[in-house]
């Protein structure tokens, strides 16, 4: 019997999760680094509260994450609504005392800013 070739765990998805945008929210996170503390101070506080374990919830897609120097992380999120309070849960549980943290309800501007300087251009255009 030939043997078979050992396989290995397929490890996390890279697809994030299909939200319907009528069930969920867009979440901006601030998470601010706590200046009494350096980088190896804050990320031995998240690895000791299991952040990684429970940032962002499995349902939870992430939309975008820049860090900004000076600021700290800039997180959007799409958010099931019923998966808010895990949201929260997992900021208050896993990121303080290392972070501070500001949670915004927040939506996408850049069609709407887009839509806008192209009519404001068309409306130059007809004053000249």
């Amino acid at each position: 019997m030939a043997q078979q070739p050992a396989t290995t765990p397929e490890g996390p998805s890279t697809t994030p999760p299909q939200i319907q945008p009528a069930d969920s929210v867009m979440v901006t996170i601030i998470l601010k680094h706590q200046q009494d503390k350096n980088l190896a101070e804050i990320r031995r506080v998240l690895e000791a509260q299991g952040f990684w374990d429970m940032f962002p919830p499995e349902d939870v897609r992430v939309i975008s994450w820049t860090l900004a120097i000076g600021l700290g992380h800039v997180i959007t999120l799409q958010v099931p609504a019923g998966a808010v309070r895990r949201l929260n849960l997992a900021i208050e549980n896993g990121a303080w005392g290392a972070y501070d943290s500001e949670i915004y309800l927040s939506y996408d501007y850049k069609s709407i800013w887009e839509d806008y300087v192209e009519k404001r251009e068309d409306a130059k255009a007809d004053r000249n």
